[in-house]
């Protein structure tokens, strides 16, 4: 337990590691900044039928770098020049999982999701 005296001089104590520690929520990892109102423990909704935990993205991703890839049917075909990863919460659970996520070379900056693209077959990409 802490002095009440040495309580004041706490933060400025702490080491960097712990000072970001503290500045996490204990429940969704998240940084506290980003709350609105406290968090509360986070329980799957009832559903009818089974629970599908989130399946985890994995290491590897669905397309190459460089891969054409379309986003509609009779969309051009564009290369893809950047893909990663970014945190959602999963609709069912609620749970923060990593998505896979890509950039093409057309003239947007949009990541697309992996599922919201599909390989191009035997079509010219865009330059």
């Amino acid at each position: 337990m802490l002095d009440p005296v040495q309580a004041d001089n706490t933060l400025e104590t702490l080491t960097e590691a712990e000072a970001i520690d503290a500045s996490l929520c204990l429940v969704c990892s998240e940084p506290l900044a980003w709350h609105e109102t406290a968090c509360q423990n986070i329980t799957a909704p009832a559903t009818e039928g089974p629970f599908e935990e989130p399946k985890a993205a994995s290491a590897t991703f669905a397309y190459a770098l460089g891969q054409p890839v379309q986003l509609a049917p009779d969309a051009p075909p564009c290369p893809i020049i950047w893909r990663g990863q970014v945190k959602e919460r999963h609709p069912r659970s609620g749970l923060i999982h990593r998505v896979n996520v890509y950039r093409l070379k057309n003239q947007y900056w949009d990541c697309y999701y992996e599922a919201e693209l599909q390989a191009a077959h035997g079509a010219k990409s865009l330059p």
